[in-house]
């Protein structure tokens, strides 16, 4: 008998649409798998609502993804990157900070949160957290490696600087053999499901076997496939963005007002500031009023396409999925949906069964981010006229599976393609004031004085951490230095 294997024909040709930090991501990483394939960058007018590229940001699975294409965080901060070790709120009566990192998953062989739920939720449960008392403090270090150190249990993110970082990363993609060639529009030849080739501003014309549309929600490559509509369970769909001084800082700052939500976002030299809002409730005119400032006015559409691959395109950041500015997470989901590309590699000729399966994970991890960005709408709205629209509304199918069951028990459902961890849905429901029904079993087990005191020792023992570090200037300073 003859094997022949798979047939397949690899690809010789990959055209990237967009040149903001996810199209030049993409094409770093097709470059780098396919070293004999020919990579092509069109570096299209930059589209203001596209904030996988406008507000990058990359969690600790985003960064080891980029550190398997040779973009490490020395490289990162050198370009201008600030950490993100956690998230403060003040969500009406809801006031708690978010770390990063799994935290003390056990105490007293009991699940931390189910041990501090069941005897009797004294104080905080971010002050179990070491990575959230940081936050909440401003300090950060890299994590230690000695697994015996709470500081062992903190991870972080980048917040990638969007100007710096995206001309390191230009550089990059130059290094690993990718043309960049600018262009003011595109003329598309489209065959049904497949794009033959793109016509320049300057009239050259570029054919490739794969096209990836990372050009914003503009989406100028993208087959008119259809769009699922977040705007009930994300209702933002506006955004003023605007740039003040300020010190860097581990910590993002959110806080609810009655028209929606402000956030602060420090980088290295300065600090974007933000107000989120909704335009029929809130017109720009008294948005701005609101928020005193200045500012870029950029409209949303919170949403995902029905199929981000098809036929030889492949839409990815905003143009494949818009989960709203709340967490930054849309450069996460870029960097996601790139990783699975790679993983199924597609071909020549576009295989059915892999654009099928690509699609099918594709758009869960999409939605279980729409999930863990719903929650914190819906979950326990502040007052205002913003939080009683949005509490009428109905709760995404995948939000409220998870909720059921932690309100029940603590504890949350196995999902495919999850793109948030088990530590940080247990942090944001815990902070949003969810309290299960039933307490654990095995945390109900441990003798009240074994948990009361394992507990105390804990917070003591985190609660010394960032007295042991210095500000996060400074800390950002000797780092820069060679020093940290």
């Amino acid at each position: 008998m003859t094997v022949t294997g798979n047939p397949r024909l690899a690809l010789r040709a990959i055209a990237v649409i967009g040149d903001g930090p996810v199209g030049l991501i993409a094409a770093i990483a097709f470059a780098m798998a396919l070293p004999q394939a020919m990579v092509t960058v069109i570096a299209t007018p930059d589209d203001p609502a596209a904030l996988a590229d406008r507000l990058p940001v990359a969690g600790p699975r985003t960064l080891a993804f980029l550190a398997t294409l040779g973009i490490d965080e020395p490289a990162l901060v050198a370009a201008g990157a600030t950490h993100r070790i956690g998230e403060r709120f003040a969500w009406g009566d809801a006031a708690f900070t978010l770390g990063t990192g799994e935290g003390v998953p056990i105490a007293a062989g009991a699940a931390l949160h189910q041990l501090w739920l069941a005897h009797g939720a004294t104080g905080r449960f971010e002050e179990l957290v070491p990575a959230a008392t940081l936050a909440a403090a401003g300090r950060f270090v890299l994590p230690e490696p000695d697994p015996r150190s709470l500081l062992s249990r903190i991870d972080h993110g980048l917040r990638i600087d969007p100007v710096r970082g995206r001309a390191m990363l230009a550089a990059r993609a130059g290094a690993a053999r990718v043309a960049i060639m600018p262009s003011a529009d595109l003329r598309v030849e489209r065959e049904a499901d497949v794009v033959r080739a793109v016509t320049l501003a300057d009239g050259t014309r570029i054919a490739a076997d794969l096209f990836i549309d990372a050009s914003g929600p503009a989406a100028l490559l993208a087959a008119d496939d259809g769009w699922i509509d977040w705007s009930a369970a994300l209702p933002v769909d506006r955004l003023l963005l605007t740039t003040a001084a300020g010190a860097p800082s581990p910590t993002d700052v959110y806080a609810a007002v009655p028209a929606g939500w402000t956030a602060t976002w420090p980088l290295a030299d300065h600090t974007l500031t933000a107000f989120a809002y909704a335009g029929d409730i809130t017109d720009d005119a008294e948005a701005s009023h609101l928020f005193g400032t200045p500012a870029d006015t950029i409209a949303l559409h919170p949403g995902r396409r029905v199929r981000p691959l098809v036929g030889n395109v492949l839409a990815l950041g905003d143009a494949a999925a818009t989960v709203g500015p709340l967490g930054l997470p849309g450069f996460a989901l870029a960097c996601a949906h790139l990783s699975l590309a790679l993983d199924l590699m597609p071909a020549c000729d576009p295989d059915p069964f892999l654009i099928a399966e690509y699609n099918r994970r594709a758009t869960l991890q999409a939605d279980r981010l729409c999930d863990h960005a719903a929650a914190f709408y819906h979950v326990a709205p502040p007052p205002g006229a913003f939080w009683d629209a949005a509490r009428v509304r109905a709760v995404p199918q995948g939000l409220a599976v998870l909720m059921a069951q932690f309100r029940q028990r603590g504890t949350l459902p196995p999902l495919e393609e999850e793109m948030v961890s088990r530590a940080d849905w247990t942090q944001a429901l815990l902070g949003l004031g969810v309290r299960p029904v039933r307490a654990d079993p095995i945390a109900l087990s441990v003798p009240a004085a074994t948990a009361t005191d394992a507990l105390a020792r804990l917070r003591d023992a985190i609660a010394t951490l960032p007295g042991r570090l210095p500000p996060y200037p400074d800390y950002l300073g000797m780092l820069m230095r060679g020093r940290a």
